[in-house]
């Protein structure tokens, strides 16, 4: 990703992108692409380096959802499973045929977990109303 945002950033100040004109935008929307990419990049870096340093902890029966819980939830019927950490959030991986998602604290879904148990319930507000998941496990 690093070398993506060198390579944007070498781009936006290329001859090709110079103006040819006071209307032709190309070198400002190519500096804007490269501060992105370079902010991305700068993002992924810290959330390797916190996702390598964190401690993956074994919750017994009754626990709080908290930072490193896989959760299986029930909404009108379908199973989601989630695994609670503090980045990374949105990705979706595939463990065994399961699909699994990752949920962050500061998402309404994340937010809505803490420190729930098996049995209670979620309220999550989102456009089309809100949504109530059914805490089936917590592992």
């Amino acid at each position: 990703m690093a070398r993506i945002a060198s390579e944007a950033a070498a781009a936006a100040s290329h001859e090709e992108n110079k103006p040819e004109n006071d209307k032709d935008m190309r070198s400002t929307e190519a500096s804007y692409i490269a501060r992105g990419q370079a902010e991305r990049a700068r993002e992924l870096e810290r959330s390797l380096a916190l996702l390598g340093s964190i401690h993956v902890r074994a919750f017994a029966d009754g626990d709080g959802i908290a930072a490193t819980a896989l959760v299986t939830l029930v909404h009108r019927g379908a199973k989601l499973v989630c695994f609670v950490l503090p980045a990374a959030g949105g990705q979706r991986v595939k463990v065994g045929g399961t699909e699994v998602q990752v949920v962050t604290p500061t998402s309404p879904l994340g937010a809505a977990l803490m420190g729930l148990s098996e049995g209670d319930e979620a309220e999550v507000p989102t456009p089309q109303g809100t949504k109530v998941y059914e805490v089936e496990s917590v592992v």
